[in-house]
């Protein structure tokens, strides 16, 4: 500890305390809790951005008991109550899903974060240490601009401390179950049961990302890029679900299994599939997930199957006539199958997209605007995010007694699921079927590139060649049209969701796998590599020649955190003082280091060998 700051409102003025040690700290808290809140029987609710960081050195002072600490996951805390319940920290950037420079930024609050290019983070810092003036006011700004953000995001939404929701989904989340509340007995009914339940979560996959093996690990010029308007909205408004409960389809084969989707059904399934292969060798998307699938003797492309001896796994219909598409085999036996009564999700669901769509079309580039802009684009991505929640996720416990603090306490029973499905917003089978059916319309945007198929990432695609769009997206218009799905821009332009919108050419490309490209566009050099920070992975990478095996990334390599759960040292003596050690983490800065496994490096280079020759030769279809 070399500094709190803690700012709070009392009669609309906002007071800022600093202090410079936690024995201060804990001398204002208890002194507030001890004349203050136990005699009137409230509490303080205090917004910590990134409390998680923050829990873990307040928990090496202050005692925290298990059943008032609530996390979303391992070291995520969401809130904690303290000192007998009277104090309650809630994470704000959980609750805004932004930086606090951004959070700021979005709210446009008066005290915006400074510039941390005048604090010095690698200074060393005690609570000895003279702060100067500058110092003082980045730290003021932090806590000042946080009360206003957050006073802004109550007024916003007409709430309270008590209505506040404590994520960013939540206001999503209020205003779904606003509008399905007449349709709460029809959501009840066709809720799955557990086992069903088991075989859906084998089928859920998340969007499509994939890089081709043949054009992996070289530089290709001239290289294309199309993105799907909102993807996933817009096959919740213009596609269909199962909107029936799901019934055992009896003695199920794969002819029992073609017979109900011929009859208009969706089916789910557990398949088992014997000597697969793909059909055609140059096909630069194999869409079989080895990390979804129980595999004997296989061959894979950077975690997709291109074959295997056997190999069991569950999908959807919507799944099976991808794999129609591009996979062959000796034998299948459908092991299990359900099927259900295909139709329009509920209107209300439906028109909450499209309202959040109007909004965000309308409001794009308004600069008095951007703060709705920003919430309405939130919530339009959210709304998948509730079909698509497992009800059996695990509890994060937070116990002293526990050698590392945390604990995932998994209660997996079908007693823990008939009580967690009750508490569902909205039939976990609509998730499932929102990401097999984008896969699907990206599926169809990869097959019009054909063989020069270059990239793809859930809702875009990358490809050399050329691909008129527009008979594709006559279809996707059509649709838009019939449900609502499109909006008119403050210039009058018109918008529709889910057709294939050209976003240009880039001059250089070269993609490493999923994730993992760097382009020239327009004599710039851009980067995406999970865990790299794009601008300054750019200025490093300097050129694209250096996007290869081995090139590290220093000044992007991001940051590594060490927990010291347990410190072995209790003090030390710096600068003539004595400093008690505390539970902590650290922050150091880290690598990120390209590279290639060894199994899709040699897949790489045979596909090499092939495309001047082959590949390379065949036109796009």
């Amino acid at each position: 500890m070399y500094v709190w700051q803690w700012a709070f409102t009392i009669n609309d003025e906002i007071v800022v305390v600093i202090g410079r040690t936690w024995r201060e700290l804990i001398k204002l808290w208890t002194k507030i809790v001890m004349n203050t809140l136990l005699q009137r029987g409230c509490r303080i609710v205090i917004y910590v951005h990134n409390l998680s960081y923050e829990f873990q050195f307040l928990s090496g002072i202050f005692s925290f008991n298990k059943e008032n600490v609530f996390a979303l996951k391992s070291r995520k805390v969401l809130k904690a109550e303290m000192l007998e319940n009277t104090i309650e920290l809630r994470c704000s950037y959980i609750q805004s899903n932004m930086s606090l420079s951004a959070f700021l930024k979005e709210m446009n609050v008066e005290h915006k974060k400074l510039s941390g290019d005048d604090y010095d983070y690698t200074k060393q810092r005690f609570s000895w240490t003279k702060l100067s003036e500058e110092e003082l006011q980045y730290d003021i700004h932090d806590v000042v601009g946080l009360i206003e953000a957050i006073q802004i995001r109550m007024q916003m939404g007409n709430d309270n401390l008590y209505t506040i929701p404590l994520t960013s989904t939540g206001y999503v989340r209020r205003d779904v179950k606003k509008i399905m509340r007449p349709h709460k007995q029809y959501i009840e009914s066709i809720h799955p049961d557990y086992k069903l339940f088991k075989l859906l979560r084998w089928a859920f996959r998340g969007g499509d990302t994939h890089a081709n093996r043949y054009y992996a690990n070289r530089i290709i010029e001239n290289v294309k890029s199309a993105d799907r308007s909102s993807s996933y909205p817009d096959v919740a408004c213009n596609c269909q679900f199962p909107i029936s409960k799901f019934q055992i389809i009896a003695n199920a084969d794969m002819d029992k299994v073609v017979e109900n989707i011929k009859r208009g059904r969706a089916v789910v399934m557990h398949v088992a599939i014997t000597n697969i292969r793909l059909i055609d060798d140059g096909e630069g998307n194999p869409y079989l997930s080895k990390h979804k699938c129980i595999i004997q003797n296989g061959v894979y492309d950077n975690g997709r199957v291109l074959e295997a001896e056997y190999l069991e796994t569950a999908i959807t219909d919507v799944d099976l006539k991808i794999i129609l598409d591009m996979y062959e085999w000796d034998d299948i036996v459908v092991t299990e199958a359900y099927y259900s009564r295909y139709g329009k999700l509920p209107n209300a669901l439906i028109n909450l997209f499209i309202g959040y769509y109007h909004d965000k079309t309308a409001l794009k580039g308004i600069e008095d605007q951007a703060l709705n802009y920003a919430l309405s684009k939130a919530k339009i991505n959210s709304v998948y995010g509730l079909m698509a929640q497992n009800p059996l996720k695990g509890e994060q416990i937070y116990n002293t007694d526990y050698e590392s603090l945390w604990e995932v306490e998994e209660n997996e029973t079908e007693e823990a699921f008939n009580k967690a499905i009750k508490r569902a917003t909205l039939p976990y089978q609509w998730g499932v079927w929102v990401t097999a059916l984008a896969r699907y319309r990206l599926h169809e945007g990869i097959k019009l590139a054909g063989y020069g198929f270059v990239y793809a990432d859930t809702d875009s695609v990358k490809y050399d060649g050329n691909i008129d769009w527009d008979e594709y997206n006559q279809k996707r218009i059509h649709d838009s049209l019939s449900s609502g799905a499109n909006a008119v821009d403050r210039k009058g332009k018109e918008h529709y969701m889910g057709v294939y919108e050209f976003e240009g050419i880039y001059d250089r490309f070269c993609t490493m796998g999923a994730k993992k490209y760097a382009y020239e566009k327009d004599g710039k050099l851009h980067l995406t590599v999970s865990g790299v920070n794009k601008k300054k992975g750019s200025d490093e990478l300097g050129q694209i020649e250096n996007f290869k095996p081995g090139f590290i990334f220093h000044a992007a390599g991001g940051n590594e955190l060490i927990y010291n759960d347990h410190p072995e040292i209790e003090e030390v003596e710096i600068e003539g003082h004595r400093q008690k050690i505390t539970r902590n983490v650290v922050i150091k800065d880290s690598t990120y280091t390209l590279g290639l496994t060894a199994e899709y490096e040699r897949l790489i280079q045979d596909c090499s060998l092939k495309f001047n020759s082959n590949y390379g030769n065949k036109s796009l279809t």
